[in-house]
């Protein structure tokens, strides 16, 4: 895995030393925005250490029985005092020991422009790369000191600073004896270290440690960043907005025609019955019906009369049917046909007699291959 870590030195993010861990032996190079970095052709994975003036940490146990949410504004309450700018100024990022206040105008600046990078990204602050769970340390790269605590906080000071910070810090912490990775006398001087004078390497980093750190990158996504991650073409740009489309009314469509189809149904059954007897207003059971409708109707009737079966033609034509007229006396049925494929309707023609059907006449006008107009069947009454 080729692993690079970009350490952005200014707030504007116009000065940027990167460093190849994977190739110790590649040089630096010294970039003059983060846009640069997208040129950089074998880059796997890449490590941004921001400058600690835009990140502020905070000792924090977080409570990993409580939603981030709510840990955040336990956090918060704890430290609003301490805020110089607005609460919504700031993004908020919580690690298990410590939380850091980030610069909300800087981050999403940054993670808008990382977001575009096709390889994993992490974001941690610069005074952490050297940091250690079990002891303090101060760590120089290049003219900037870093100070960094066993609970994940610490801060960054200049060279020229770092006297004044030191006095600081030996008050506020009377305990504090770091090691040092700096050839500094002040320092060497002070600090009676293990690690005084050894040169710390960007490039010595481990993988290891990288995956120890809080990562703040946020990706940032927007349709047109996931296109250009997929990299579509535009024929499959155009199937997927298709599929989506498809997939989103499909089930829509479904159930209109659903219901449409159930409507039919109900108004044609409610057509024939109300042909066999003016007095139903309503079908509700149909089986019932009938079965009442028979026992109601003469003896004589009933002996000689049978209902015709167009199961044939509910099968293949009952959604152009409109109107379905039956006179159960002289075998005759009457129906109306709105729009009926014409293929469908020959169909129906030429198989109608195997089921005893007899078409008599027929009223019908063709238009566009589509059939309107009357058919008059006739059916056997044995």
């Amino acid at each position: 895995m080729n692993l690079y870590i970009a350490h952005i030195l200014t707030s504007n993010c116009d000065e940027i030393h990167l460093y190849s861990v994977t190739d110790k032996n590649e040089p630096k190079k010294i970039l003059n925005s983060i846009k640069e970095i997208f040129y950089i052709k074998n880059i796997e994975q890449l490590l941004v250490l921001i400058p600690a003036a835009e990140v502020t940490s905070y000792k924090f146990i977080k409570n990993k029985s409580l939603a981030d949410q709510v840990n955040i504004a336990n956090f918060i309450s704890d430290i609003d005092i301490n805020l110089i700018d607005s609460v919504s100024d700031n993004e908020y990022v919580l690690s298990d020991k410590a939380a850091y206040v980030v610069n909300k105008n800087f981050i999403t600046n940054l993670n808008d422009q990382l977001s575009h990078l096709n390889y994993k990204v992490i974001i941690t602050p610069e005074y952490l790369i050297n940091s250690s769970e079990h002891y303090d340390s101060i760590t120089q790269i290049e003219n900037t000191f870093m100070f960094s605590y066993k609970d994940k906080t610490g801060f960054a000071v200049s060279d020229d600073n770092l006297n004044q910070y030191l006095d600081i810090v030996s008050n506020d912490k009377p305990d504090f004896n770091p090691e040092i990775y700096s050839a500094d006398e002040n320092l060497n001087n002070k600090y009676k270290s293990s690690k005084a004078s050894k040169k710390f390497d960007l490039q010595d980093v481990s993988i290891e440690k990288i995956r120890s750190l809080p990562n703040l990158f946020k990706m940032n996504l927007t349709l047109s960043l996931i296109i250009k991650k997929m990299n579509f073409t535009k024929t499959q740009l155009a199937a997927s907005v298709l599929s989506l489309f498809l997939i989103s009314f499909t089930p829509y469509y479904l159930i209109y025609k659903n219901n449409y189809q159930s409507q039919i149904y109900k108004d044609a059954t409610l057509d024939i019955f109300s042909s066999i007897s003016k007095d139903i207003k309503r079908v509700v059971a149909p089986k019932n019906q009938i079965d009442q409708i028979l026992k109601n109707a003469p003896k004589k009737l009933q002996a000689e009369t049978k209902l015709p079966d167009l199961e044939l033609f509910f099968k293949y034509g009952e959604n152009y049917f409109s109107e379905i007229i039956i006179d159960a006396q002289s075998s005759n049925v009457r129906i109306t046909i709105n729009e009926m494929p014409s293929l469908q309707f020959n169909i129906l023609k030429s198989i109608s007699e195997k089921f005893n059907i007899k078409i008599l006449d027929q009223n019908i006008e063709i238009n566009n291959d589509k059939i309107n107009g009357l058919i008059d069947l006739q059916y056997e009454n044995n």
